[in-house]
């Protein structure tokens, strides 16, 4: 079961699961007021808003039309989120993914039961997100502020409150799931249980979260009609900030995998700006300046940090280089956080496009018939609508067995 494969647009909140795709027209959806919670009480039949209309995804039996998906992390609630916003809804997205770091109604960000702990501040992210969510699906995952440690062990009580994650992950893990949306495979991590940087969460899962990652990423590699695979998730493998920079939990237990099933495109937040490393492959990388043509079967993975939503900005320890401003440098000082939340330096020479600005990526996706090429058009996006980076990731288009394709089966 899959969930945007199998989800409707609903009110406020993330996609639930649906009446299998394809087998009806879209119908009026029937989900909870925008920004209720569970357990919350019921709105007064006066005040009542009418429900929004939702649609399925597309059925895996035909070839897609064309699609575009946003992403970004680290939010929360403040007058440039409110602008991200504007320029997320202007994108008229499919759904919409949330690396994490949501409303930081916990300001701490340790997942510690000392942590300072605001819940009113859930009611302003939800009043704030509620205009674009009412109609595009909201892909929530967990960064290390969302580990809210008044409400339960693992800090996740508050976010069970108001989200209702897809299931299809791993029992032993929270926001951890996967859906298939046209020819894209899509999957949220939690990379707070494999954070050196933060291990409040270190190892909650047993190992059991990284190998349904082995098993989902195999499935997904293995479905004809999926052509990218796309991963989401807070903590960045590759980032150069002088505050969080790279994190080496991320690099020792999923990389290799993201190598090993050919991941195209992994998006991750924590870092509050915007930075595309060069493709990757094998910890090797190959210079892919701004407009580049990457073809991951055989260059490699394509990795972004768009953690610029909303929350206060951090620094680059060389000058930004975007679109119209480019200043490539030969090497970056940077840092690796290892086990013991020690920072190991290291030198790097990936970092390609680096801009200190609230922003986000917005991907157009251009499914193709078989044989032919599909492409992922990688954009990122400024609060005031600029674009500052783009690179085209391009692979031959699969489906020759569509019509034995089951829409359940995702």
């Amino acid at each position: 079961m899959a969930a945007a494969h199998q989800g409707p647009r609903q009110a406020g909140r993330p996609v639930r699961p649906a009446p299998r795709l394809g087998s009806q027209p879209a119908q009026p959806g029937a989900g909870r007021l925008a920004g209720a919670a569970r357990g919350a009480p019921p709105v007064p039949a006066g005040r009542r808003r009418a429900h929004q209309p939702f649609t399925t995804a597309p059925t895996r039996r035909r070839v897609p039309t064309s699609f575009t998906f946003t992403a970004f992390g680290d939010q929360g609630v403040s007058y440039h989120a409110l602008g991200n916003d504007g320029q997320v809804a202007a994108q008229d997205p499919a759904f919409h993914l949330h690396a994490g770091d949501l409303c930081y109604a916990d300001s701490s960000d340790l997942g510690l039961p000392a942590d300072t702990y605001d819940p009113r501040t859930w009611d302003q992210f939800l009043a704030q997100t509620e205009p674009i969510a009412a109609s595009v699906p909201w892909m929530a995952s967990l960064g290390n502020h969302d580990m809210e440690a008044l409400y339960s062990p693992n800090g996740y009580g508050g976010q069970l409150a108001r989200w209702d994650f897809p299931d299809n992950g791993p029992v032993q893990s929270e926001g951890v799931y996967s859906f298939i949306y046209g020819n894209v495979g899509v999957i949220s991590l939690d990379p707070n249980d494999v954070s050196f940087e933060i291990p409040a969460n270190l190892g909650y899962t047993g190992g059991a979260q990284t190998k349904w990652l082995d098993n989902r990423l195999k499935f997904l590699r293995e479905q004809d009609d999926v052509d990218f695979i796309v991963v989401f998730f807070h903590h960045c493998a590759y980032s150069t900030t002088t505050a969080h920079a790279s994190e080496g939990g991320v690099r020792n237990q999923w990389v290799p995998l993201f190598d090993k099933y050919g991941v195209d495109l992994v998006i991750n937040g924590h870092n509050h700006i915007y930075e595309r490393a060069d493709v990757l492959k094998g910890g090797k990388s190959r210079k892919t300046p701004i407009g580049s043509t990457v073809h991951p079967a055989t260059d490699g993975t394509t990795y972004v940090t768009a953690g610029a939503a909303g929350r206060s900005l951090y620094a680059f320890a060389v000058p930004d280089s975007y679109a119209g401003h480019v200043n490539d440098v030969d090497e970056v000082p940077s840092f690796v956080w290892a086990a013991g939340a020690v920072k190991v330096t290291e030198n790097v020479t990936w970092s390609r496009v680096r801009y200190t600005g609230y922003s986000f990526l917005a991907v157009d996706v251009k499914p193709a018939d078989h044989g032919r090429t599909t492409t992922l058009t990688l954009r990122a996006v400024t609060e005031s609508g600029d674009e500052i980076d783009r690179v085209v990731i391009a692979r031959q288009a699969g489906g020759t067995a569509r019509q034995r394709l089951n829409d359940a089966t995702a």
